[in-house]
């Protein structure tokens, strides 16, 4: 090698060395620089914060470090304060710990009335957890920023987010978003409509029900927010939805919860005739609107408890349970005795969910029933009701069914404390069936009152019955440990 070529050779190696030893400087330093951001010293965080605030790899540098330091960063950026530091945040919006995320959401909220169209700008980011974050900070601005967040509405890329902070904005905003759902733009029409529907501002109800025949997809969205505002004015649209079979299912569905809300006598009509329609999802809607409409219902319910389709009269029965009312129990005792097995155990249920003392007859009753799912629904049942069960269920333990008596001391053992005192004043019953359910009854309690008791009694009860107690206490024993 002659001497030109060496050094040539010996020139690339000192810029090579040169090279990677100003990056290695260079990363020391930037890594020194990180090391005072998230640091507890409020003046070396802020000059760090001004260095790091336009670093390209400012979200991977702070990743690396633990949550606590990077929530020390974050307080970094909100002390700076600049518009580079709430790109910064923004920046930092992406980690994937929900309270980092909240903690620079916070951060830009304190930010925001100073540089709101740096967070207009954001809610185009790619990343969501980045849109989202800024939407709260926009949202925490209230009315004066409506008019960029509806013009931001127009953007398909900011779309979401600025409905989002339009919707946590509230109805204020509905003035300025209601022009918009008549852009000539289907997607911007179906996402104002989602909107008007979050807003649940029954000033809307005019604009959306000039779109109720609209293309299918904004006709779904249209009826959805109608079904979110639930006002009297839609309930013809409303109507029509749940009666129309051709309509989307979800939206069907959405308009009957609506339609309980309002309970009127020609919505409640139509929900009981939904009960009877092929769209599953709808029928069961139903069952919950009618459940919500209440005592509004009743009629109408009482008339299709005993209609020609078991299927109807067993949804019947399940939107009766629903409702706490003292008015529904006549009509699930009604079907508690209907043929059909199915609705006898939907009355049963139905019946312990009312919460009324009235029904306990009713379920007694049915404890003997010779369908065993209809007995155990009604045991159950009357578990829930609690107290004012408790001494009726005391005089079936000595039944002369053993299947009654065996459910109503599966009942009594259900109810825990609540049935104890009471077991325990049977024990003594000259009854032997009865005496014998009661231990029973008190070897399935789970409470924690029984093991005493059982040792107290263990031996001064016969031979025969002796094993219900040591088996309790093995049961009970081994749960303790």
């Amino acid at each position: 090698m002659n001497r030109a070529a060496a050094l040539r050779w010996a020139i690339w190696i000192l810029i090579i060395g040169g090279i990677i030893g100003w990056t290695i400087w260079r990363n020391v330093q930037t890594q020194q620089t990180v090391d005072d951001l998230v640091s507890k010293d409020p003046a070396r965080q802020v000059a760090a914060a001004k260095v790091l605030a336009t670093h390209d790899s400012l979200y991977d540098l702070v990743q690396q470090r633990p949550l606590p330091a990077r929530m020390r960063a974050v307080e970094a950026f909100e002390r700076l304060g600049t518009e580079e530091a709430v790109k910064a945040l923004l920046a930092l919006q992406k980690d994937p710990e929900i309270k980092m995320r909240e903690r620079v959401t916070q951060a830009l909220i304190t930010l925001a009335p100073k540089y709101p169209q740096t967070l207009l700008d954001a809610l185009k980011d790619a990343d969501s957890n980045v849109k989202s974050g800024a939407a709260k900070a926009l949202a925490s601005l209230g009315e004066p920023i409506v008019p960029k967040l509806v013009e931001a509405l127009k953007s398909a890329d900011a779309r979401s987010a600025a409905s989002d902070a339009l919707s946590r904005i509230g109805k204020v905003c509905t003035p300025q978003v209601l022009p918009l759902i008549d852009d000539k733009d289907a997607s911007l029409r179906i996402a104002v409509a989602e909107l008007l529907g979050k807003l649940g501002d029954p000033r809307a109800v005019p604009a959306l029900l000039r779109h109720q025949d609209d293309s299918p997809a904004v006709r779904r969205v249209v009826i959805g927010a109608l079904a979110s505002i639930a006002h009297p004015s839609a309930e013809d649209a409303l109507l029509r939805a749940v009666n129309n079979p051709e309509d989307d299912g979800d939206a069907r569905a959405q308009a009957a919860v609506a339609l309980g809300k309002i309970a009127s006598p020609r919505a409640v009509s139509a929900l009981v005739r939904a009960l009877n329609d092929e769209d599953l999802v709808l029928r069961s809607a139903a069952v919950g609107a009618l459940a919500r409409a209440g005592r509004a219902a009743i009629p109408a319910l009482s008339q299709a408890i005993r209609g020609a389709d078991p299927e109807v009269r067993r949804l019947s029965a399940e939107a009766l349970g629903g409702m706490n009312d003292p008015s529904a129990v006549a009509p699930l005792s009604v079907a508690l005795k209907d043929a059909d097995y199915r609705v006898r155990r939907a009355a049963a249920s139905a019946l312990g969910q009312t919460e009324q003392p009235a029904a306990i007859p009713h379920l007694l009753e049915a404890l003997a029933d010779p369908d065993g799912g209809v007995g155990e629904a009604a045991a159950n049942s009357l578990a829930m009701l609690g107290a004012p069960a408790v001494q009726p269920l005391l005089a079936k333990l000595g039944d002369g069914n053993p299947t009654v008596a065996y459910l109503a001391a599966r009942a009594l053992s259900a109810m825990g404390d609540a049935s104890i005192p009471a077991l325990q004043s049977v024990l003594n019953s000259p009854n032997p069936n009865t005496r014998r359910w009661a231990l029973i009854a008190l070897a399935g309690s789970n409470s924690a009152r029984v093991v005493q008791i059982l040792r107290q009694m263990q031996n001064h009860i016969p031979e025969s019955e002796r094993w219900i107690v040591d088996e309790a206490l093995m049961r009970l024993g081994s749960s303790e440990t």
